[in-house]
């Protein structure tokens, strides 16, 4: 027979995977992550290819937030339009920047795997691109039309 030894301390973890990061400041992870795309919450430390986040890094931020901080900061309102670049959103998925540029959503993953678009990557799957590199890349791939 085989006896488990429990800890004897109760502590909490000191980083958190992004679900347990999310719940652990009461939003869901779709919210979550798109504070962390817009700068309210810190950016997840890379552990071995896993996404972890400080809960203390968490805490400060969540304190440092009031609800008068909230009604004047640039930080989100509920809207995903970007204030820096108008006409786009502060981060796409691979699949509404197809949409946007009417293409599959593999052409936007192959670009990413070629590092022709800048994008973040949250866990092994999770994408996500920001309006700056949209409008980087955009310029940058500019075709001339035909007379």
């Amino acid at each position: 027979m085989t006896t488990t030894v429990l800890d004897p301390y109760a502590y909490p973890p000191i980083g958190m995977n992004r679900e347990a990061a999310a719940r652990y400041v009461g939003v869901t992870v779709t919210v979550f992550d798109m504070l962390v795309m817009t700068g309210w919450f810190p950016k997840a430390k890379d552990l071995g290819g896993m996404a972890v986040w400080d809960r203390i890094e968490l805490e400060a931020a969540f304190r440092s937030s009031t609800a008068d901080d909230q009604a004047t900061s640039k930080k989100p309102s509920g809207t995903l339009m970007s204030e820096d670049h108008p006409g786009y959103h502060n981060v796409y998925t691979p699949d509404t920047l197809a949409e946007r540029w009417k293409c599959s959503r593999n052409l936007v993953r192959n670009l990413i795997q070629r590092k022709e678009l800048e994008a973040v990557r949250y866990g092994p799957k999770m994408l996500r691109i920001t309006a700056a590199a949209v409008i980087a890349y955009e310029q940058a791939n500019l075709v001339a039309p035909c007379r």
